[in-house]
C-alpha cells in the first residue's frame, strides 16, 4: 500500500542534479535483479528493505521538520539560514555583508538550534541510507551505488554546506544529486563536479533543473514559462 503526501524542499534548501556522462544503467534489469534477490533470500532481504524504507522516512521527516520551522517562525528561520550561509563565506565577504546590512536582530535561539540539530540528523540519515543501498546492491549483485559513484558522492558529502547526496532513482551510473544550503555551497558542488576526473565515472554535467511540488501535470495549453 502507498500513501501520497504533498512534499517539496523547504525554503532555503536546494538541490543540484549532475548527469554523469559516459555512465548508463538499465533500470528494468536492475529492478528485476532486486526482485529476484528478494525472492531468493526473503528474510535477510526483508530486513534490509525495511532499513532502507526507515532511512527514507527519516530523511523525509527531517525535511518536513525544517519546513515546519519555516512556517512557525519565518523571520527566525530566515535569520538562522542567513547566519548559516554567511558561515560558508570567506571572512572578507562576511565582513562586507555584516557592514552593509547593519545591525540585524539575532535569530530565535530555539529555531536556530532546532535547525542545526535537524540538518545534522539529515546528513547522518543520508549517510546511512547510502550505506544500506550499497549493501543491498552488493547482496543483489546490482550496482545501486557503484564504486565510481561512491567516490564522487563521498567527496560531495564532505563539502561544507552539503547535507545529503546520493544516486537518484533506481541507482546506477547515470546521475548524482546533492542537497545544500547557500550559494557558496552550490558553487563548491559545481566546481567539484565540473573538475571531477575519474576514468570509471566519467565527467559530470550540472543539469539546469529544479525540484517542483506539483508532480505530473496536464496542461491544456503550452505554459508561458
Amino acid at each position: 500500500d502507498h500513501e501520497v503526501t504533498r512534499w517539496t524542499l523547504p525554503d532555503g534548501i536546494s538541490m543540484l542534479v549532475g548527469d554523469v556522462r559516459g555512465g548508463g544503467s538499465s533500470t528494468k534489469s536492475m529492478v528485476s535483479a532486486i526482485n529476484s534477490w528478494r525472492g531468493h533470500d526473503a528474510d535477510r532481504a526483508a530486513s534490509l528493505w525495511d532499513t532502507v524504507i526507515a532511512q527514507n522516512d527519516k530523511v523525509a521527516s527531517c525535511l518536513f521538520r525544517v519546513a515546519e520551522l519555516a512556517r512557525a517562525d519565518p523571520e527566525g528561520y530566515k535569520e538562522a539560514l542567513r547566519i548559516r550561509e554567511e558561515g560558508e563565506l570567506p571572512r572578507e565577504q562576511r565582513s562586507r555583508s555584516n557592514s552593509s546590512d547593519g545591525d540585524i536582530p539575532p535569530a530565535n535561539s530555539e529555531t536556530s538550534a532546532t535547525l542545526h540539530t535537524t540538518l545534522t540528523v539529515l546528513s547522518r540519515c543520508f549517510h546511512r541510507l547510502r550505506a544500506s543501498m550499497r549493501e543491498m546492491g552488493i547482496k543483489a549483485k546490482v550496482p545501486l551505488e557503484p564504486p565510481p559513484q561512491t567516490r564522487l558522492l563521498d567527496a560531495t558529502a564532505a563539502l561544507k554546506g552539503v547535507y545529503g547526496c546520493g544516486v537518484p532513482g533506481a541507482g546506477g551510473y547515470d546521475a548524482v544529486f546533492a542537497i545544500y544550503i547557500g550559494e557558496a555551497a552550490r558553487q563548491r558542488v559545481e566546481k567539484l563536479w565540473e573538475e571531477w576526473a575519474d576514468e570509471e565515472c566519467g565527467t559530470v554535467v550540472v543539469l539546469p533543473i529544479a525540484p517542483e511540488h506539483i508532480g505530473v501535470a496536464v496542461h491544456n495549453q503550452v505554459p508561458s514559462d
